[in-house]
């Protein structure tokens, strides 16, 4: 009689319980996650906040984070937060233009800054002994800008070029089509860029005004991660920061979520880029991170990848398998008070029917059949996101500067950790059924978009008929 080998025995009979992607992780990966440094918080008496994180490393990544930004612009202001950064470092009242481009220079340190729709961020990457000379320069410019006439009318130029090559970008163009569909009649509508006709509107007086307005020591957030202590950022703001007087709080204006669509439709184009949303959950709910596993399991795709049955994700086997697109990609944007949570994909527009039925299907599945290993799968996906993320000291200050404004404080890695795996199929359904299922969404199209369903197809989608 033949007889199974003992070890044969113990793989047959090894639990499906025991699965790699179930398996708990090793003690030191724990330890790991609670041995990474915390984040220090204090506040000076104008109401600005300090938080810093500190590291065994020879560089920092130092700046400020402020709750600033095309939500909080007027219709005739729209755009000016964005003009403001191609004037930040042309000259204060303190430092000539060319003086200011002599220390930046000599420091050797990389500055940067960017404008969303809720927050502005101005900061540079340096060496820790260059630290008090770049917050010095960058305290100047944000809050000491010279406004200077001749570079105001030079800008203007280069940011109405810089308007017409956005607009030639349809992944940008998309985006901010979505929004002024989903949040139309709202602040949160406008675009970061902002309209042409607001150029001739920018001048001292009004970027003056505005500025002093929004740029407010309570709104503003100091933020060092790197080999730089807490104690010594804290010295640095008070030497150049606690001046700053506060001035009364803004209305950041309601928002609004409308279920509609824009299509602007170019035959000219090869291919159509659309989005589909619907209004998902803001920055600190609890369902956010609910919300971040599910765009997890619908997943993203492109040619680039690989092809066939053993992708992970039922669109992208679809997709591969079908040819139904060019590329697709989940997304889950969320602001203080409100997301948008959805799929943007680019097809021919003979495609867009399959694409967007195969979409729309695999989210009725999240609100209603997802299986325990497509979560567990995508909460791993999203946890190794989140490390890679945090891994630098450019991605933390982004980290922080998100978490502090938004939410006041920023939760520890391991505390993350654990609120990714707390997320089980059962919380999928539930919390994808409040969002999802049977909700009018938002619908942005860019390009060949004959073939993409009319809205009222498209609304039929979001629900099954089921007994």
């Amino acid at each position: 009689m033949f007889h199974v080998p003992k070890v044969l025995k113990t793989i047959i009979c090894l639990p499906l319980k025991y699965n790699v992607r179930n398996k708990p992780y090793p003690a030191i990966f724990h330890n790991y996650l609670k041995n990474i440094p915390t984040t220090e918080v204090s506040v000076l008496t104008n109401g600005l906040t300090i938080a810093t994180e500190q590291r065994e490393c020879r560089n920092t990544c130092v700046g400020m984070y402020i709750n600033g930004g095309s939500r909080y612009e007027s219709h005739f202001e729209n755009g000016i937060t964005h003009f403001f950064e191609h004037i930040a470092f042309k000259g204060t009242n303190a430092r000539a233009k060319t003086v200011l481009e002599d220390q930046m220079s000599s420091t050797g340190a990389q500055f940067h800054c960017f404008t969303g729709r809720e927050m502005v961020a101005y900061y540079a990457e340096c060496l820790c002994e260059d630290v008090s000379l770049v917050i010095d320069i960058l305290a100047d410019c944000v809050f000491n800008n010279s406004y200077c006439p001749t570079d105001i009318d030079q800008q203007k130029c280069t940011v109405y070029l810089e308007m017409i090559e956005h607009d030639k970008n349809h992944n940008d163009l998309l985006a901010d089509y979505l929004h002024s569909t989903a949040f139309q009649g709202t602040p949160l509508a406008q675009s970061v860029m902002g309209v042409s006709s607001n150029l001739y509107n920018f001048n001292h007086g009004t970027i003056c005004r505005y500025l002093n307005k929004v740029f407010d020591p309570t709104r503003t957030v100091l933020i060092s991660v790197g080999g730089t202590k807490h104690e010594q950022i804290v010295c640095l703001a008070e030497s150049y920061l606690s001046k700053l007087e506060p001035t009364k709080c803004i209305d950041t204006g309601e928002y609004r979520f409308t279920g509609s669509e824009v299509r602007y439709r170019d035959d000219s184009m090869p291919r159509a880029n659309v989005a589909v949303a619907v209004e998902g959950p803001s920055f600190c709910d609890p369902d956010n991170v609910v919300m971040e596993v599910a765009s997890y399991v619908v997943g993203g795709w492109d040619k680039s990848q690989p092809h066939g049955i053993k992708l992970s994700s039922p669109v992208a086997r679809a997709s591969s398998l079908g040819h139904f697109c060019d590329s697709y990609k989940s997304f889950n944007i969320n602001y203080r008070d409100t997301g948008l949570w959805g799929a943007q994909f680019i097809a021919s527009t003979l495609q867009l029917e399959d694409i967007l039925y195969t979409i729309q299907s695999e989210w009725m599945r999240l609100c209603t059949t997802v299986t325990d290993s497509e979560v567990e799968r995508a909460k791993r996906e999203l946890k190794t996101k989140l490390l890679s993320k945090t891994e630098s000291c450019k991605g933390t200050f982004h980290e922080i500067g998100r978490w502090m404004l938004n939410y006041g404080e920023r939760p520890s890695l391991h505390d993350r950790i654990s609120s990714i795996d707390k997320v089980f199929s059962k919380d999928v359904k539930e919390v994808c059924n409040r969002y999802i299922y049977d909700k009018c969404p938002a619908v942005a199209a860019v390009g060949a978009t004959e073939g993409l369903p009319d809205y009222t197809r498209i609304r039929a989608g979001m629900y099954w008929l089921r007994t």
